[in-house]
């Protein structure tokens, strides 16, 4: 397992560590560098081996810096070197474009002090024990359904074959004996079933094709004699094929003919597999699992990744609320750039985002918790607000009258269900380390200000108190209004929707102007004074 990464230089990353669960959630917004994180744990102990070859100059953040990666694990891996013990605990990746260089490194210590400064080269051994399987967003089913050296399938239908080599003493007594179980079936597809007609058989193919090659090889300096077999004699399973066959056909189908849905599906079970049966030394990773997936499969999935990584490391990016769960949020990473930082994780306070205190407080979570407000880990921009009436009120103002669209920019407006609700969640939104949001309350709620959450935001300039609640603030400005007990959603609709920009409460303003401040220019400039601790503490980007 993987404790801690540390990527600098690498594509969209300037710089960038933080500390992966054993199930690690990656959400953000789109090209927010999401990838470029797997990409670099894929490029340091993925299935490939990195060299120079490898070396190119959009791999850089800046060409003329080398791209660093170190990899912390959690427990040493045991190598031999030269015959020698080692127990493995970091590895790291230097590349530099000037000059053209690539170097992956195996150490036992953290000053990297081990070989004279040196450290050791990785080898395949270490692969076996540790390795990184990367799924992308972009896939070709067909070729990961596949049996060969480099797909999910291939590499646990090798481990089978070297298992059953394994218990019959030896790759020739274990083919001898499959040699006999399979002729009986071997004849009968390859007799001679045409005698007296043109049609072709597997038989006459054959005849032909041999004749064909003697004739060819002629003058050849070694004797070429080939064989045609329906298995393949070195590796029993690499003939391997999935069908499919559902309920109302007795036809099957091959996987590779079926529709895409369906061939995620199967890629998906390949992916749990692999994750079982791999005792903990492969780290899996996957783009958007929910791709094809209809809402109750997305759930069990997520359900399943959960007990999957009690045993197994898996990271996975998602775009959807059912691949979360607030009461598992130490697990979520959130991810999002800026000119300035690049590609940035968002600093969790993990003096409570932690897994005893999501533990401790796990029935608070399920109630405030669902999946519309689960929105608040994808958002780029949120708008806390009490209730439904708020929320209509408030997102009509800013695409009617304010010209500001919610969906294209990204922003959620959570209904936080009362004044509690708006506290509970500005404190959540401050441990996820999260300053891009504008907090909206009444005054007449006797809710007590947990931890001065709701004075510091007004302090800080994201919140806002509406004085009694915010039908009485707004009577009082507009008289004539009416805002209707039973029917306070439509009365907030209308009273948006009819007001004059010019008429509009000046301290609705705030609004506004954070969310305008947040997605200018000079955004980026306040969001780094406060990761570095110039605004609220515990609300800081990670730089290192």
């Amino acid at each position: 397992m993987i404790s801690e990464i540390h990527i600098s230089n690498f594509r969209s990353i300037k710089e960038l560590t933080f500390a992966p669960e054993k199930l690690c959630t990656l959400v953000g917004p789109n090209s927010a560098g999401k990838s470029n994180i797997l990409k670099a744990i894929d490029l340091i102990i993925g299935e490939g081996w990195t060299t120079k070859a490898k070396v190119a100059r959009e791999l850089f953040y800046d060409t003329s810096k080398p791209i660093y990666i170190s990899i912390t694990l959690s427990s040493p891996i045991a190598f031999s070197y030269f015959g020698s013990g080692k127990q493995i605990k970091y590895v790291t990746l230097e590349m530099t474009l000037q000059p053209l260089d690539c170097k992956v490194r195996l150490w036992e210590n953290s000053n990297h002090s081990d070989n004279n400064g040196r450290g050791y080269y990785i080898t395949e051994d270490f692969k076996k024990s540790c390795h990184f399987i990367y799924i992308p967003s972009v896939r070709d089913l067909k070729d990961e359904m596949r049996v060969s050296s480099w797909t999910m399938l291939g590499k646990l239908m090798k481990t089978i074959y070297e298992n059953y080599v394994e218990i019959h003493d030896g790759e020739d007594n274990l083919k001898t004996e499959f040699e006999a179980k399979i002729k009986p079936a071997k004849d009968f597809l390859e007799a001679d079933f045409t005698a007296g007609t043109s049609k072709v058989s597997f038989k006459t193919f054959y005849d032909s094709f041999i004749e064909f090659c003697k004739g060819n090889s002629v003058g050849i300096a070694n004797t070429f004699e080939p064989h045609l077999n329906i298995y393949n004699l070195n590796w029993f399973y690499k003939t391997l094929q999935i069908s499919v066959k559902e309920d109302f056909s007795e036809k099957h189908f091959d996987a590779e003919d079926v529709g895409s849905g369906m061939q995620n599906l199967i890629l998906l079970s390949i992916f749990q597999t692999y994750a079982k049966l791999s005792g903990g030394k492969a780290i899996l990773a996957m783009e958007e699992p929910e791709l094809f997936l209809y809402p109750h499969a997305q759930r069990e999935l997520y359900k399943n990744f959960q007990q999957l990584s009690q045993n197994t490391q898996i990271f996975y990016t998602t775009h959807n609320p059912n691949f979360i769960d607030a009461h598992r949020g130490f697990e979520i990473e959130i991810v999002n750039k800026n000119e300035e930082d690049g590609t940035f994780i968002y600093q969790k306070n993990t003096e409570y985002l932690n897994k005893d205190n999501f533990a401790a407080f796990n029935s608070k979570t399920y109630t405030h918790f669902n999946a519309e407000r689960n929105e608040l880990f994808f958002a780029n921009y949120i708008l806390l607000v009490e209730g439904t009436s708020d929320k209509i009120l408030w997102s009509t103002l800013l695409e009617e009258k304010w010209g500001i669209d919610l969906n294209k920019k990204g922003i959620s407006i959570i209904e936080c269900g009362g004044k509690t609700g708006v506290n509970y969640f500005v404190g959540v939104l401050n441990i996820l380390g999260r300053d891009n949001y504008t907090a909206i309350w009444d005054a007449d709620d006797d809710a007590a200000d947990t931890y001065n959450l709701l004075a510091t935001a007004v302090a800080s300039g994201i919140g806002f108190e509406v004085p009694v609640n915010l039908e009485s603030f707004l009577l009082a400005k507009f008289p004539g209004t009416q805002f209707r007990e039973k029917k306070k959603v439509e009365d907030a609709y209308n009273w948006s929707h009819n007001v004059l920009v010019a008429e509009i409460p000046t301290e609705f303003n705030l609004v506004k102007e954070n969310i305008e401040r947040y997605f200018s220019p000079t955004a980026e400039a306040a969001s780094a004074a406060v990761a570095n601790g110039d605004a609220k503490e515990t609300s800081s980007k990670e730089k290192k």
